[in-house]
């Protein structure tokens, strides 16, 4: 499927996959690759955002290892067919060389403690955790930049893209793609601001016993831009509910946004703020071949219908777990956690102003670019404008050559193979990495503490809750008592309801019904305003600390993540029963 913006409206147009081809994913480099696929699944990147996309990801990767002193010199990412794979690149490790199995410990510590860069790097370390250099980036953020994004984001968003010529169009969507590039570099950047002490609480609760899911359950209520949409459209849901009892059962509805805005000052001022800062941002990938809010009304009515004017998520029991540290150890875990709540409430914020929304806003153009492309012949849905190259767009809107309709028709299908295909999340051959023993203390501990936040966000591989370990170990779902999926558990409830099973979130928004276990591949800031009318939530993709476990514990709702297989396991309109405590789906 493919969906073009039109007139503001979301358009769903059928197109035929291709199945004679056959794939071969071969490792783009030596050493092991890893398919990142938290933030917009299995399909490949846009070729209109690929080399944005990824100078970003290299760059700011970059910035972020130099300043906590880790041993990288960065993260490779590489693309095969269009698939986004990444690898750590040891200090002293050249780009493209075969890697090396690490040295014994004792070699490591020699060579730790004589490189010149290993040693530049160690006393970084040691000076980032004795500042707390978290904070200077959290503060940073808060107290300037966030300012300057937010302004930023507006200017762009207020070009009324009619105005433009087809010369100045393609000036605004370059100006729109170094937007992106820049902001998502940032966003990279200063990462370190909640991975590191997130990841530290991580590292230090599993000494004690204390679990992934555990520790980032400790973390509810300490990211307001998590629940930014529920806030803003509080007065919404006192308007509804207001209405609601006015009109009692005389059959009356809201059929259109513009009914809700007319609620009274209060619900009008909440739409048109909540659509001012995330209707043009994307929902449900971070690529750019997805609709944003602002193109489907229907999303944005629904959201509004489902406003709440109350999180229902219990507060973290702190005391509980702490009680499972050793007692000398327990004001070292007060301080941990806050240090992990105060970097935490950066993590979607940022992620938001300086990722989703200039994204969305180089959607923008291109929808503009896509139109002008259609009525011209040179393309034949809005939506494939996303399949040419910056410069191939910026040569056609120039009345330039470029490729032909037919062949971004072509790059279209191709994209929907390897997404069927699916593309494998591991390429080359395993690697060992250097023990954390053979690193300086600070050096390990900044070490440790990425691992660990990173691991926390994807699917695990090993075993989470009792449900999960049996999962993984037996290969199948079917071994926990006859279980449809199992993952990471988040919550205590166990919910019974009918499966709304979708392979692309946009479908989510035309089937769900209140009271549903969405069950979806991953998901995305969209759903935010959606969860309130969910009974239980199911995703393919995601650890402890993924977007839909942090949105699940905000709204109390039971869920299980890096539920593997979900979507093809689980039939759509199955009775399910999702178990929070042991991280099970089981067919009722």
């Amino acid at each position: 499927m493919t969906t073009t913006g039109n007139g503001g409206r979301a358009e769903m147009i059928a197109r035929p996959i291709p199945t004679t081809r056959t794939l071969t994913f071969e490792p783009p480099a030596p050493g092991q690759w890893e398919l990142e696929t938290t933030h917009h699944g299995l399909r490949p990147l846009s070729p209109i955002i690929r080399d944005a996309y990824r100078r970003a990801f290299e760059a700011g990767i970059v910035e972020c290892v130099e300043r906590y002193g880790l041993p990288l010199t960065g993260v490779q990412a590489k693309l095969v067919h269009g698939c986004f794979y990444v690898r750590p690149l040891g200090v002293g490790e050249r780009d493209g060389a075969t890697p090396k199995a690490p040295p014994p410990v004792l070699v490591m510590k020699v060579i730790a403690r004589l490189h010149p860069e290993l040693r530049r790097r160690a006393k970084t370390a040691a000076l980032a955790w004795e500042q707390r250099r978290w904070r200077q980036e959290v503060d940073q953020w808060f107290d300037r930049d966030r300012a300057a994004q937010l302004a930023r984001n507006r200017v762009l968003q207020a070009v009324e893209l009619t105005d433009l010529d087809d010369v100045q169009l393609a000036a605004h969507v370059a100006e729109a793609l170094s937007h992106f590039e820049s902001s998502a570099r940032r966003n990279l950047a200063t990462h370190g601001g909640d991975l590191m002490p997130v990841g530290d609480l991580l590292v230090h609760c599993e000494a004690w016993g204390i679990s992934a899911n555990e520790a980032a359950g400790l973390l509810t209520g300490s990211s307001p831009a998590t629940v930014e949409t529920a806030e803003l459209l509080r007065p919404v849901a006192r308007a509804i509910r207001g209405w609601r009892a006015t009109v009692g059962s005389s059959g009356a509805s809201l059929g259109s946004v513009d009914d809700v805005r007319a609620l009274g000052a209060e619900a009008r001022e909440a739409v048109d703020s909540w659509l001012e800062l995330h209707g043009w941002r994307t929902v449900t990938s971070d690529d750019v071949d997805r609709p944003t809010l602002a193109e489907m009304p229907a999303l944005v009515l629904a959201a509004l219908l489902s406003a709440t004017d109350g999180l229902h998520g219990p507060a973290p029991d702190d005391a509980a777990v702490r009680d499972r540290v050793p007692v000398d150890q327990r004001a070292l875990f007060d301080e941990l956690l806050v240090e992990a709540r105060y970097g935490h409430r950066q993590r979607d914020d940022i992620r938001g102003l300086c990722w989703n929304w200039p994204g969305g806003l180089v959607r923008r153009a291109l929808l503009a670019a896509g139109r002008r492309l259609v009525d011209t012949g040179r393309a034949h849905e809005v939506g494939h404008v996303v399949e040419l190259f910056p410069e191939e767009l910026d040569h056609v809107l120039r009345g330039g050559p470029g490729p032909s309709a037919d062949e971004l028709a072509e790059r279209a299908a191709q994209r929907d193979l390897v997404e069927a295909f699916p593309p494998p999340r591991l390429l080359g051959e395993p690697e060992a990495p250097p023990p954390l023993a053979a690193l300086p203390r600070a050096m390990a501990r900044a070490t440790a503490a990425l691992m660990a936040n990173l691991g926390a966000d994807v699917t695990p591989v090993g075993p989470e809750t009792p449900g999960h370990a049996a999962g993984h170990a037996a290969g199948t779902a079917s071994a926990v008592d006859g279980s449809a999926a199992v993952g990471i558990g988040i919550g205590t409830g166990i919910y019974q309801g009918r499966a709304c099973v979708v392979h692309d979130l946009m479908d989510a928004f035309d089937q769900l019904q209140p009271g549903d276990v969405l069950v979806a591949p991953f998901t995305g800031p969209s759903m935010n305003s959606l969860l309130p009318i969910l009974g239980a939530l199911v995703v393919e993709e995601g650890g402890a600390l993924c977007h839909a476990a942090i949105v699940s514990r905000e709204f109390g709702l039971p869920a299980v993540i890096g539920a593997r297989g979900a979507t093809t396991r689980i039939p759509h309109g199955a009775l399910v029963e999702v178990d929070a405590r042991l991280g099970v789906v089981r067919l009722v």
